[in-house]
């Protein structure tokens, strides 16, 4: 079964639940990454840290450069949030509202189609009529109605 994606209601409360995390996402980031910003907000050294979760002090220099090269995993990064009593915070956060992300989606998705159509009409010798921008979002309604738009 396909996601309907015309629930209003639906639509709403996702689109304020991301509302809430676009707006600390700027404060999300820290250029020494978040392990190396709580050690030493709590004043940890590397080796309390190594103490506290039975690591050698070189795994926790390891865990602060992998999450400094992206390299860290969400297992390494929880348990050094819970060595240092912190939760792990972790989302996707979309960068436009979700019904701007669907229609977009879905023109994008009718664009292709509408497209390969008109190509194929040509070689036919078929004239397309009608407005192009028309068509597509016809088509784009329709694809977002029947949760189609990947």
């Amino acid at each position: 079964m396909k996601y309907q994606f015309n629930n209003e209601l639906t639509l709403s409360q996702v689109d304020k639940r991301f509302e809430a995390l676009r707006s600390t996402k700027e404060k999300s980031e820290v250029r020494e990454g978040w392990i190396k910003f709580m050690r030493n907000a709590l004043g940890m050294t590397i080796n309390d840290l190594a103490k506290v979760l039975s690591l050698s002090r070189m795994r926790v220099m390891q865990a602060e450069r992998g999450e400094m090269e992206g390299k860290v995993t969400i297992a390494t990064l929880k348990k050094m949030a819970e060595a240092m009593d912190c939760d792990l915070v972790y989302s996707f956060v979309p960068k436009k509202d979700i019904r701007t992300t669907i229609q977009d989606k879905a023109v994008a998705k009718a664009t292709s189609i509408l497209e390969t159509a008109e190509l194929h009409m040509k070689l036919e010798n078929q004239a397309v009529s009608g407005n192009k921008k028309e068509r597509i979002n016809r088509l784009a309604k329709k694809l977002i109605e029947d949760g189609d738009i990947w």
